[in-house]
């Protein structure tokens, strides 16, 4: 047994899960196992795993399933009493296991527990630090997007999920049951695990002296969407609060529908992809009300 699993989906991104795998070498925490699940990526990850780190545990997919069933395949692999997942553009600081862990061994309570996330090529500037939901529409609200990183330091933030580097209780996971990932196999994902874990009644909190940095272009704004990012967008969307809210706020987030739809075929037209986004959207919407459980690739 050790202490801590450190779980990395991967596709098609050998270069930075090389450099996220470096930065596993130097943590200051070292009773942990690494599992890399793979979604069947093409550019030579495998021999690059078995190769430069024999000693990762490495799962690959046969064919792509998105990125839900790769954590749900790391869970079941893993052996640590914690599972500290990091999606594989990330770098993360020497000591943001050891804090992280420290932090939720001494509280039972919290069942997922994450770092702030900073931006890599901007590592003073946060990109994430835990979402809550708005009352109502069920809004995704990012707490302290764009802040200094270290201006929270000393705080822990309750929030409802987290993205991008989180690590769980397993413990909590064995309650909560796993992802159900053809009904929602990206894009919010980890997000319905986290907030189930929540509704058992244990705390998720960010720990703001703890850090990872993702490695995403700043000043890509609405360039990231193209089809099936909308697609998922807007139908785990509804998947998720259809599944886990009260049937008020379910109500409240139904009613507020049409505004999610009007605001991501927005977004298609400032992708420039208005026809086959919105084309997308529409979809999204349908296969989210009526229950499609599956993985699509729009």
């Amino acid at each position: 047994m050790v202490r801590v699993s450190v779980a990395i989906p991967t596709y098609n991104r050998k270069e930075k899960l090389r450099r996220l795998l470096n930065s596993l070498k130097e943590s200051t925490f070292k009773d942990f196992e690494v599992i890399v699940v793979d979604d069947a990526s093409t550019d030579g990850t495998e021999g690059m795993i078995k190769n430069e780190f024999p000693y990762v545990k490495y799962i690959k997919h046969e064919k792509p399933t998105l990125v839900a069933k790769s954590r749900n395949d790391a869970v079941e692999a893993s052996e640590g009493n914690y599972i500290f997942f990091v999606d594989d553009d990330n770098v993360v600081e020497r000591d943001t296991i050891e804090k992280l862990l420290n932090y939720i061994e001494k509280h039972e309570e919290v069942g997922t527990i994450a770092p702030v996330t900073c931006y890599y090529l901007s590592p003073d500037k946060v990109m994430y630090a835990g979402a809550v939901f708005s009352k109502f529409m069920r809004r995704t609200i990012f707490l302290y997007s764009g802040f200094p990183c270290r201006s929270l330091e000393g705080k822990v933030i309750e929030v409802d999920v987290f993205a991008n580097s989180y690590m769980f209780r397993k413990e909590a996971i064995k309650k909560a049951g796993l992802i159900p990932w053809r009904r929602i196999p990206w894009n919010g994902e980890d997000g319905y695990l986290q907030y189930k874990i929540k509704k058992l009644g244990y705390k998720n909190v960010t720990l703001g002296y703890a850090r990872v940095y993702h490695d995403v272009d700043i000043r890509e704004g609405v360039k990231r969407y193209n089809e099936m990012r909308l697609y998922y967008a807007i139908r785990s969307k509804i998947v998720f609060h259809k599944d886990l809210d009260s049937k008020l706020s379910n109500i409240t987030f139904l009613i507020s529908l049409p505004l999610y739809v009007l605001y991501y075929i927005y977004i298609a037209n400032k992708a420039g992809i208005f026809v086959k986004g919105s084309t997308a959207v529409i979809k999204g919407l349908l296969d989210g009300l009526f229950n499609k459980d599956m993985v699509k690739y729009a």
